[in-house]
């Protein structure tokens, strides 16, 4: 019974720490007041974690795990030209729904932890995949894309979809939005794809 309570206490120290990055981010935020708004000394907060880092990862380290292995392994998925979109869409809200908040701070509020340059991570892992498509594309008797033109697609369709995030609070909301971009993202490069 006081594993539970542990990890009882753990996960209410993790929704209170999300609150306060999410409000000020990882150089604003105070251990004090995570402590205080769990309801626990900050000593007793130290045994749980060593530092604020290592609570901030502890925050972001689903999310970021979760948006890295959708990046790098989309294409690893067996899928027909039918329903490749129902799949990014799933995936992507589904994100959205489990991680809203932690991909926030992540992407807003990073500064001054190892995880500052995420995005740009985020933006080279889906360039990369990005140009491996184009060269297929090349390869299959396509038009000559350069795979330099892989980089703006890749920071513009992520900040769309971090935006999206950003803008809209309700889930369903925010599913709607996430689908309706991607529906503009897929016919678009339907037609050169």
């Amino acid at each position: 019974m006081v594993q539970v309570l542990k990890e009882e206490l753990r996960q209410a120290v993790i929704k209170s720490a999300q609150v306060e990055f999410a409000q000020f981010g990882y150089a604003g935020a105070s251990m004090k007041r995570i402590a205080a708004q769990t309801g626990i000394s900050v000593g007793n907060l130290y045994r749980y974690y060593k530092d604020k880092e290592d609570l901030f990862n502890s925050v972001i380290s689903p999310v970021y795990h979760e948006l890295e292995t959708l990046i790098s392994n989309h294409h690893a998925q067996p899928h027909g030209q039918g329903n490749i979109f129902e799949l990014i869409v799933e995936a992507l809200t589904n994100i959205v729904v489990e991680y809203r908040t932690p991909l926030l701070i992540l992407i807003d509020g990073a500064r001054g932890t190892r995880n500052e340059n995420a995005v740009q991570k985020f933006h080279q892992m889906m360039a990369d995949n990005v140009a491996m498509h184009l060269a297929d594309y090349s390869n299959k008797g396509g038009e000559g894309l350069k795979p330099q033109v892989a980089w703006p697609v890749s920071v513009a369709f992520l900040q769309g979809y971090f935006e999206i995030i950003r803008l809209h609070e309700g889930t369903e909301d925010c599913k709607r939005m996430v689908r309706q971009y991607l529906l503009v993202w897929f016919q678009g490069l339907q037609a050169i794809l």
